[in-house]
C-alpha cells in the first residue's frame, strides 16, 4: 500500500475510532463475565472478551432505548454463543 494510501485509510480509522465506535475498557467485570461465556460456551478467550464487551455494549443501548447491536463475525462458535445471547449476528462468509 502506497504512503498516502495507508495515510488516508489511518485518518479514516482515526475518524471512525472518535466518532463511530465505542470503547469497551476490559476491567475484572469484563474478564469474569467473559470467563462464564467460555464456560457456557465452549469459547476461546478472546473470543469470550468480545462477546462479553458486545453485551456489555448491547446492554448499555437497551437502556438508553437504541437499536440493537449486529455482530460481525465470520466465527461460527462465537456467533452461535451471540445469537444464543440475543445479539443479532451477520456472518461476511454469507456474502
Amino acid at each position: 500500500m502506497p504512503t498516502a494510501d495507508a495515510a488516508a485509510a489511518l485518518t479514516d480509522f482515526v475518524d471512525d475510532l472518535t466518532h463511530q465506535y465505542r470503547q469497551v475498557n476490559i476491567t475484572a467485570r469484563l474478564i469474569t463475565h467473559a470467563m462464564r461465556l467460555a464456560e457456557t460456551y465452549a469459547l476461546r478467550g478472546y473470543d469470550a472478551v468480545q462477546l462479553a464487551a458486545v453485551l456489555t455494549v448491547h446492554a448499555a443501548r437497551a437502556a438508553q432505548g437504541l437499536s440493537q447491536l449486529t455482530l460481525v463475525s465470520a466465527d461460527q462458535e462465537l456467533n452461535a454463543a451471540a445469537v444464543a445471547e440475543g445479539v443479532l449476528v451477520e456472518d461476511p462468509n454469507t456474502h
